[in-house]
């Protein structure tokens, strides 16, 4: 009797096995795999700034929504469904190393576009299967499209974006909303970051996809405990020609250099490229909050650097209660007479940590 019961519990356990087989073979991705398979080890060696020479990544995601809101950072996009059309787009050496990559193990777009490529000539092409959610599980940061960090200038939210330029290059010109943190003085501003490492998101720029500041300084920024990392790749040359500012003529206010209360709203909503914001109160209270196009320089460093500051475009000088900000108005005129367009805002501001803002203009 024990034997037969033995017999029969080996039996049911073979029939679960059998019936077991076909499940598991189900979970197998329904498409062709390429043949040459590499891990994120392999990726992260080439995914870095100053990119090696010889290698090309390669997002086969569609454009939007996937690669605008996030990617692999120096990987360029060529969806798959667009191969054929943006062939242009691959390297002319055809020995070059191509690494494809899309959703993950159940997406078949990098697997496609690799055969394809093969098809072309190219002689070194991979695929990284598991793509970029497995990326974003072993990365320091990723990438991120204009088009997101437009979305999210404009939504507000918990964010710092911040320029690794030369201070000078941000001076002359920055992407709305962002502070200048030197990639070579990052050490010695890392105090201007925001205290809250884990909820905040830190987006870095530069001078453009060639421009290695961001990425590094947004290495640095990880190793200090920051979990939410990002780089806007195209930078401030890619913002401008995206985002080209618009000359807009200056509503003047009441008081002796104060702007329209009403036209400074309409134009940091509608067209904050237009005029050049300039928050004059201390780092610390600008951190806090602050409106979303404005840049920081405190009064002392307006004097210090009056003449580096651009003239290309309306100046507005701000500040929480139009004291600081007339302050640093009357000081600019005396420095620089023969600038005109230069205003000061006559409020009372009060900001959010997600730089909402309230204006109420000074009687």
């Amino acid at each position: 009797m024990h034997r037969k019961l033995i017999a029969a519990a080996m039996l049911l356990a073979f029939v679960v096995t059998a019936l077991a087989v076909p499940a598991m073979a189900q979970e197998k991705p329904k498409f062709k795999q390429f043949h040459s398979i590499v891990d994120y080890k392999f990726v992260a060696q080439y995914a870095k700034m100053p990119q090696p020479k010889g290698v090309m990544i390669i997002d086969s995601r569609p454009y939007k929504p996937k690669y605008v809101d996030g990617y692999i950072p120096t990987a360029v996009s060529i969806p798959a469904s667009q191969f054929d059309k943006m062939t242009d787009k691959l390297p002319k050496d055809k020995g070059e190393l191509l690494v494809f990559y899309c959703g993950g193990l159940d997406c078949p777009l990098s697997h496609k576009s690799a055969f394809a490529a093969e098809a072309l000539g190219y002689t070194n092409v991979k695929v990284y299967a598991a793509g970029f959610p497995d990326w974003k599980k072993h990365a320091p940061y990723s990438s991120i499209g204009l088009e997101n960090l437009a979305a999210r200038i404009n939504e507000g939210g918990n964010y710092l974006l911040v320029d690794a330029r030369p201070y000078k290059k941000f001076l002359e010109g920055a992407i709305p909303s962002a502070i200048g943190i030197p990639e070579r003085d990052f050490a010695a501003k890392r105090g201007l970051l925001p205290a809250d490492k884990v909820n905040t998101t830190l987006i870095y720029y530069c001078g453009g996809y060639a421009c290695a500041l961001s990425h590094k300084s947004a290495v640095m920024a990880r190793s200090l405990g920051y979990k939410n990392v990002l780089v806007a790749e195209a930078g401030y040359p890619g913002w401008k020609e995206m985002f080209g500012a618009t000359d807009s003529a200056v509503v003047a206010g009441e008081a002796e250099g104060a702007v329209d209360t009403e036209w400074f709203l309409k134009t940091i909503k509608e067209n904050p490229s237009a005029i050049l914001l300039i928050d004059v109160r201390d780092p610390e209270e600008y951190a806090a909050g602050h409106f979303p196009s404005a840049i920081n320089m405190p009064v002392d460093m307006v004097e210090k650097q009056a003449k580096e500051i651009p003239t290309d475009k309306p100046i507005v000088f701000s500040c929480a209660s139009g004291a600081r900000a007339g302050e640093a108005f009357y000081l600019f005129k005396d420095l620089r007479p023969d600038v005109e367009k230069v205003y000061y805002l006559e409020a009372t501001n009060s900001f959010g940590g997600d730089n909402s803002y309230e204006v109420h203009p000074n009687k």
